[in-house]
């Protein structure tokens, strides 16, 4: 038989290192039990519950070493049992939580208590004995505060009762004052009520809310009337609560609550919700997060020196590393292209060649940009602007997934938001031309006449902080330089590359559909053609409508792709030397200036567009140069493609220039030598009827918006898109003028006036491109 059965076993002894007295407690999740004894098995305690004394729980030792290392399990010794509220409450508060003055007097009091103790535990209490002893710990302190032999009694008292704790000797100076409700009933009814006028989404004063009350109070008193007879017979009377108290009543209201009702969900959530680690990604460019930054720095052009307006960066950002896997600085605002023109920064190889090189004949970006590939995820905001099918689709052939990030969660791309805070305080706050925020003191501060740095020197600034500081600086968390976490992180699990450098164009594309026949593809009032088109259709029985991709910012040429075949080959402009490097919109815009030189029901010409290539361009670079025109400059600069160029290598330049400053309008056709030479010869000589024009017209104000607004944009769209009226040669085709449901329109002289001074007037709204 087995007589040790119900004794513990050794392991068990050895847990048994918790030590309570019968009647001390212990506090469990705020609920008070009370100890009865000890328990062999398990081994622990039997505790009983105050509020159900039948109910008895066993608790091993084991647990309650678990519970009190975790902070939920607090002890009471039996002493404790009623000592005030105040030193209770001061036992559970941690020493740290006592502020300066709170912990000098408990020392002052413990000095006093330490001095009693030592009388021994059988000292007279009585004022002969214990008065003299409190004299003496007061002049050895030079301690002026009250230290009568009573005081201090009842101090060593309470902190013998508390096991000697110095926590127990805390003043409960907070608990003192008034702690009745002095407030008639309705009253409070009325700073409810005020409160809740208060606590609203359109953000009410609190003196707003404060009427409320009021006017409650009012009301219960039985109306204004009965008011001011109460006031005649007591003018002190205090009919309503004070505005002091209303204040006081509307800080006390949660700050959790009074975001969510004053400011909604999203501030709530962006304030009270906790800040987690965030996606951790494993490898590089498994997640790149891009986003949009209005730099706040006034830029000036290269040549003239003047003012430009300020730029827009776009940058991603490796969440592995966190290297800037690419950029993009231009005039250009948010949009689907300037993201797929960052995505191709990121993904093409950079090259440096470009960096200018210092004093001592080294390259002023030291490092290198390693950083290429195509990114298994890019995350980018869910704005309209950045939606386009175009876009999604060609990422996607790359490889390359684009994500949306919801709105109002900034959070979610957390690593892309804390890089602008850097570029702002550390990168640009140097410079001079600073833009600053709405509601700042701008009276006597104009950023335009500080601005000195210049796009290009922007451009190298950027590059610089990423490539020499950003790159070059630890990775938090880590231990490692960004670029060091890179190259070791590729050397593991390299980025896809591209297979060929062409297919980056896939990103910066748009698609339509055309049909392909013997006089070309027509696009935008332009024709396409080449021998590989004509081959390409003799393997239909008719002309086919197929599939192009062209580049906005280039429609010199433009691609037919074939799904089905597999195919895919570029087809240039018939009048390559106009459409050479130029953007979809600078074409709409110069269709429209030209079309406006053109006498109505006449053809528009080659060389009305050629002319007005020739004169925007030369107004762009004046309106550039000229103070009066300021304001327009930012405009301009996006129109004229200034700052496109610092990422875009794929395309060479547009037009070259003679010694005399004009474009280069020669055409590079052989075929059309003759036709070529009657054009230049046509825009010679509209170029003498306009000068002699202008000097007719020399007293006249009136002036000409020749950029037109995204309206007029859309309805030369629908012009130049309707292939019905093209006819064969380099000349646009012959049509009615048509608005953009298709119909044809009125007559110039038609249309009322007030329309057209309503559109004139309308301001220069511009798109980056090439120039």
């Amino acid at each position: 038989m087995n007589y040790m059965g119900n004794q513990p076993s050794q392991r068990e002894e050895d847990d048994n290192d918790v030590y309570l007295r019968t009647g001390d407690a212990i506090e469990l999740h705020g609920k008070r039990l009370i100890c009865e004894g000890g328990s062999r098995k398990p081994v622990g305690f039997i505790f009983s519950d105050p509020d159900a004394p039948d109910a008895l729980h066993k608790i091993s030792s084991a647990d309650i070493k678990a519970w009190w290392q975790a902070e939920k399990l607090f002890f009471v010794s039996r002493d404790e049992f009623g000592l005030p509220i105040g030193i209770q409450q001061s036992l559970r508060r941690s020493l740290r939580a006592f502020n300066a003055s709170e912990r000098r007097e408990m020392l002052r009091r413990l000095r006093y208590c330490k001095a009693i103790d030592d009388l021994g535990p059988e000292f007279s209490r009585s004022q002969a004995r214990l008065q003299p002893v409190c004299d003496s710990v007061a002049a050895a302190h030079s301690d002026t505060g009250s230290h009568s032999w009573s005081t201090v009694y009842r101090w060593w008292k309470d902190w013998a009762r508390a096991g000697r704790d110095i926590r127990a000797l805390n003043p409960s100076s907070r608990r003192k004052g008034n702690r009745t409700d002095r407030l008639a009933e309705y009253m409070k009814t009325a700073i409810e009520k005020g409160k809740t006028r208060w606590l609203q989404l359109d953000r009410p004063t609190k003196a707003t809310a404060y009427k409320v009350a009021v006017a409650h109070c009012v009301k219960y008193l039985g109306g204004r009337d009965a008011v001011e007879a109460l006031l005649e017979e007591d003018p002190e009377a205090q009919l309503w609560p004070t505005y002091r108290t209303f204040c006081t009543a509307c800080s006390n209201v949660n700050r959790a609550e009074r975001l969510l009702r004053r400011h909604g969900k999203a501030v709530t959530r962006q304030e009270m919700y906790p800040v987690g680690t965030g996606p951790e990604p494993t490898f590089p460019f498994e997640r790149v997060e891009a986003d949009f930054k209005y730099l706040r720095l006034m830029v000036v052009d290269d040549k003239t020196g003047l003012p430009l307006g300020t730029p827009y960066l776009m940058a991603a950002i490796d969440c592995y590393s966190g290297v800037i896997a690419g950029f993009d600085i231009g005039f250009d605002p948010p949009s689907y292209v300037a993201a797929a023109r960052c995505l191709k920064h990121v993904i093409e190889m950079k090259d440096l060649d470009w960096v200018p090189d210092d004093e001592d004949g080294r390259r002023v970006v030291r490092n290198d940009y390693p950083v290429n590939g195509v990114p298994f995820q890019f995350f980018i905001d869910n704005d309209a602007a950045f939606h386009a099918r175009s876009f999604e689709e060609s990422a996607k052939a790359l490889g390359c997934n684009v994500d949306y990030i919801p709105p109002g969660e900034p959070w979610k791309k957390g690593k892309i938001e804390r890089f602008w805070g850097t570029v702002q305080t550390s990168f640009l706050d140097m410079f001079p031309g600073k833009v600053l925020r709405m509601g700042d003191n701008v009276r006597d501060y104009d950023p335009e006449k500080d601005a000195a740095l210049t796009l290009s020197a922007m451009k190298l600034i950027v590059t610089k902080a990423i490539v020499d500081i950003h790159h070059q600086d630890f990775e938090p968390h880590t231990d490692q330089l960004r670029i060091n976490l890179w190259r070791e992180g590729v050397a593991i699990r390299p980025p896809r590359l591209v297979r060929q450098h062409s297919s980056l164009i896939e990103l910066v594309g748009a698609y339509e559909e055309r049909l392909a026949e013997r006089r070309g593809i027509a696009l935008f009032g332009l024709r396409y053609n080449s021998p590989e088109l004509a081959l390409y259709r003799s393997g239909f029985d008719k002309d086919p409508r197929v599939v192009i991709r062209y580049d906005p910012q280039d429609i010199g040429h433009v691609w037919i792709v074939d799904d089905d075949r597999g195919i895919s080959f570029s087809v240039p402009c018939t009048r390559f030397d106009y459409a050479e490097g130029l953007s979809k919109h600078q074409h709409y815009v110069i269709r429209r200036h030209a079309s406006r030189n053109v006498p109505g029901g006449r053809r528009l010409h080659f060389k009305h567009l050629l002319l007005a290539k020739v004169e925007l361009f030369e107004l762009g670079e004046k309106l550039i140069g000229s103070r009066k025109n300021k304001r327009a400059n930012l405009a301009v600069a996006r129109y004229l493609g200034k700052g496109k160029n610092i990422i875009e290598d794929l395309r060479k330049a547009i037009v070259d220039q003679n010694e005399d400053g004009h474009l280069d309008l020669t055409l590079h056709d052989e075929e059309d030598e003759d036709a070529a030479k009657q054009d230049e010869a046509a825009t010679d000589a509209l170029i003498e009827e306009r000068k002699r024009r202008k000097k007719r017209n020399t007293g006249r104000q009136h002036t000409e918006n020749p950029f037109p607004s995204k309206a007029d944009e859309q309805v030369s769209v629908a012009e130049s898109d309707d292939e019905k009226g093209e006819e064969q040669g380099s000349s646009v085709p012959e049509e009615e003028p048509k608005s953009a449901t298709g119909k044809p329109e009125e007559p110039v002289q038609a249309v009322p006036a007030s329309r057209r001074g309503r559109r004139e007037r309308r301001p220069l709204r511009f798109i980056n491109a090439e120039s």
